[in-house]
């Protein structure tokens, strides 16, 4: 997750960067206002209206136009004064139409700049992407790779598994043999190696048989003899076969759970060793895979700006950012000039000088006879 963020950041932070760098430049309206009184435009207008004829240069044609912006709009008007309405007219639709072509050409300069400095930069990113791709197949080639590596832990582990299954099953056979031979080792402590058999001579057949072939008078008394005889106890021999035959169980049960711990121990070291170089090529792996999704997105971020310059660069960005919402017309009246405004002020005007005339003279005057009065008093 932190090496997919990672990437996501550096992904917008290059798209951020392109977008800087490809951006169409923003004016102010202030700045637009300077623009439309730019001396390369008023040079097209005097050049396209053949205004050099009528002794109109570019400080003339500057010092006729007049820029104002409308409160809480983005309108500028273009306002021309010339004693020929028609040519005042001509000259305002003229450099608003020289205006909406110089910044198409300023769009299209800074796109065609942009493209080339970006498409230079994917041609670089392209060579990137397939040195991370080459280098991602030649570790891919390699042997004993991610695959191999986690089919064989996935293998050791149910080996393991397994292992202790058995191991499981081991130890219940053998506490059962355990108990068994407790078992048989507790009856036989109970039970006679021998036992002693009572009985006559009349019991035994062949001694019974043989003594009437002697014919003895005395039979009745040979007969009624009693006799002892000591035997191998067979429960007890049962005994000690079982009780041998379980303990040699128990040895190989034993043995055998030996052996499965054995294994255990030893897979288990098997699979340590392994998960550690799963956990290296796993690491490994990931620092490959993000170098070929950086080195990936990166491209496709300057092929698609590169698209987008390529496409600015072919389009009228003036003509689509500026709109001249209303060509200039010849006015039914002139503007200047304003005669009744201009009697209006010579009126108040002559008013005014006439009066402070007036005043002038009569502190002259009082002024001239003060000093006459004095002259006088002095003689």
């Amino acid at each position: 997750l932190n090496s997919k963020n990672q990437n996501q950041s550096a992904s917008q932070g290059i798209e951020e960067l392109l977008d800087s760098i490809s951006q169409y430049p923003q004016l102010s309206l202030e700045a637009y206002k300077e623009q439309i009184k730019n001396p390369q435009i008023l040079d097209q207008v005097i050049e396209e209206l053949n205004l050099d004829e009528k002794d109109i240069n570019r400080v003339n044609l500057r010092d006729m136009i007049t820029l104002n912006t409308i409160q809480n709009t983005n309108l500028i008007t273009i306002s021309v004064k010339n004693s020929d309405p028609a040519l005042a007219a001509d000259i305002a639709n003229t450099v608003a139409k020289k205006f909406t072509a110089h910044i198409t050409e300023i769009a299209k300069s800074q796109a065609d700049k942009s493209s080339n400095y970006i498409k230079t930069q994917m041609e670089i990113e392209k060579e990137n992407l397939d040195a991370a791709l080459l280098e991602y197949k030649n570790y891919l080639a390699q042997p004993k790779g991610l695959l191999e590596l986690q089919k064989e832990v996935d293998s050791k582990t149910d080996l393991i598994t397994q292992y202790k299954n058995d191991l499981l099953n081991t130890e219940i056979e053998e506490n059962k043999i355990i108990a068994s031979l407790e078992a048989a080792k507790r009856e036989l402590a109970n039970t006679s190696e021998k036992i002693i058999l009572k009985k006559t001579i009349a019991d035994d057949t062949l001694l019974s048989q043989y003594i009437g072939e002697k014919g003895n008078s005395s039979i009745g008394d040979v007969l009624n003899i009693d006799l002892e005889s000591e035997e191998i106890n067979e429960v007890y021999t049962y005994l000690k076969n079982q009780i041998s035959d379980l303990e040699i169980k128990l040895s190989e049960i034993r043995a055998q759970k030996e052996a499965l711990s054995k294994a255990i121990e030893t897979t288990a070291n098997e699979l340590e060793v392994l998960q550690v170089e799963l956990a290296e090529k796993q690491h490994q792996d990931r620092i490959m895979k993000q170098k070929v999704d950086f080195a990936q997105s990166t491209y496709e971020a300057f092929l698609n700006k590169y698209e987008e310059t390529r496409i600015l660069k072919s389009s009228d960005i003036g003509e689509a950012s500026i709109i001249i919402a209303s060509p200039a017309v010849e006015p039914l009246t002139p503007v200047g000039p304003k005669k009744m405004l201009n009697m209006a002020i010579a009126a108040v005007l002559g008013l005014m000088i006439g009066v402070i005339v007036v005043f002038f003279k009569e502190y002259w005057q009082k002024s001239g006879n003060a000093i006459n009065n004095t002259n006088i008093s002095l003689d």
